[in-house]
This record gives C-alpha cells, sequence and structure tokens, in this order.
C-alpha cells in the first residue's frame, strides 16, 4: 500500500475523522499508531489478574462537537476469539475533547493458556464521523495466558539461571521501563530503551551497569524470599546463581 493511500482522503474541515491511535513506542517506528498489539496475563506484573481491561485511545481529526458523539465499529469476521471472555465499552467521543478510550476488558480463564486468541475491531463511517489514517481504521487485539521463554533468555542464563516462570515474573516487575535510563549503546538515543522486554543484547557488567545492578536486586529477592517452581514445595527451592 502506497504512502498516498495511507493519508485520509480529501479531508474536509468540515467533517470530523476517526482512527485509532495506539502509539508505537519502539524505536524509530514506520507508522505513530500500532495496527496490532498483544497482551499476555502470563507477563502482567499484577499476579493473580483476572480481568484486564485495555484503554485503546480513539483520536479525531477535524472539527470538535459540542456535545458527545458516537462512533461506529464492528468485529471483523476473521476474529477468532470466545465472546464470552470479552466486553467492549461504548464508542463514545465525548464534548470539546480531540481524543477519548474505548474499553476493551478480556477475561481470564484456562482456555488462554494453550490458545492466543485475536479479536479484529474495524472503524465504520457514520453520521458523525469519517474514517481517518487508513493504516489506523482497523486495531487487532490478540491476546492469551501463555508464558514464553524470551528469546534473550540464553544469553543471560549464566546471571539468571535455568527458566522459571517465578522469576521472569519478578524481573518485569524489578527492571521495568524508566528503571534504567542508560542510552542506547548503538544509536546514542536517551533512555529508557532497555527493559525486561528489551534486554540489552550483550550481558556485559562493564558496559550495562544499571542492568546488573538490577539483577543484584532480583538475586537477593530470591534469597530473602523461599520461592519454590509453580509452588511445590516438594522441588527445590528457586536460588539464582
Amino acid at each position: 500500500m502506497g504512502c498516498k493511500e495511507l493519508e485520509l482522503k480529501e479531508f474536509d474541515l468540515k467533517n470530523a475523522y476517526i482512527s485509532f491511535a495506539v502509539p508505537d513506542r519502539s524505536y524509530m517506528p514506520k507508522e505513530p499508531f500500532l495496527d496490532s498489539m498483544t497482551y499476555s496475563f502470563a507477563t502482567d506484573t499484577v499476579i493473580g489478574i483476572k480481568t484486564k481491561t485495555l484503554a485503546i485511545p480513539i483520536k479525531i481529526g477535524g472539527l470538535v462537537h459540542d456535545k458527545d458523539r458516537k462512533f461506529s465499529f464492528e468485529i471483523d469476521p476473521t476474529s477468532d476469539y470466545d465472546s464470552d471472555l470479552v466486553s467492549i465499552s461504548e464508542p463514545i467521543i465525548r464534548a470539546n475533547r480531540y481524543e477519548d478510550t474505548l474499553f476493551v476488558s478480556i477475561k481470564r480463564e484456562n482456555t488462554l493458556l494453550t490458545k492466543e486468541m485475536n479479536i479484529k475491531l474495524r472503524l465504520n463511517s457514520n453520521e458523525n464521523f469519517n474514517i481517518g489514517h487508513l493504516h489506523n481504521s482497523t486495531l487487532k487485539i490478540k491476546f492469551n495466558d501463555i508464558l514464553l521463554i524470551p528469546n534473550w533468555w540464553n544469553d543471560w542464563e549464566m546471571y539468571f539461571g535455568p527458566f522459571y516462570k517465578e522469576v521472569f515474573q519478578q524481573w518485569m516487575i524489578v527492571y521495568y521501563l524508566g528503571s534504567d535510563l542508560t542510552a542506547d549503546i548503538y544509536t546514542g538515543a536517551p533512555g529508557p530503551v532497555y527493559f525486561w522486554r528489551n534486554m540489552p543484547e550483550y550481558p556485559y557488567p562493564e558496559w550495562f551497569p544499571i542492568t546488573f545492578m538490577h539483577i543484584s536486586l532480583l538475586k537477593k529477592y530470591f534469597d530473602d524470599h523461599v520461592v519454590y517452581p509453580n509452588g511445590d514445595n516438594t522441588q527445590e527451592r528457586i536460588i539464582l546463581p
């Protein structure tokens, strides 16, 4: 799809246009907003969470209005999900606002332990809004409860030990986005860059001292707290190397 096709078509200041606006926080994204996103209960730092409500930003272009206005969307038939697990708030842009929020609530059920589901939302034109940026006229939300070993784990195993979900979940709490302000080692882009999802490429203490400071905090947590794999006290407690 060419760039011209992605632009607003026949933009008219007399009209209002609507788009999904989930920000892409990756480094130098091709587009400012995502057209797909993934949520996993398994990597939520709120341990034991039963329902997750995702806040989906909705932006408008053109004219605001002094009254609430409904916008229209549909669920794409290619979606693969259990409708009993998902509820969506009323699609409203409140008065005098250029941005509002659509809330998508997802229930945690055992089926998500083995299957990733997805729901694709598609904006429609109605009497209040035309479709805005075509790239962001749809949003695919993938969700699961599957805890996968992150790609970086093998490179860091000498410091984290064998993979345990308990260690990974605690690492998400300790090494969150914003806990390390180290600049990008290659580009010099200011931090925060590194966190549990985006680990430094190499486990070099002299290059990434802040990362290793947080690893020492992680090790201390498992020294001070008796934690067993899957809560099974017939196994050896988890201790980091």
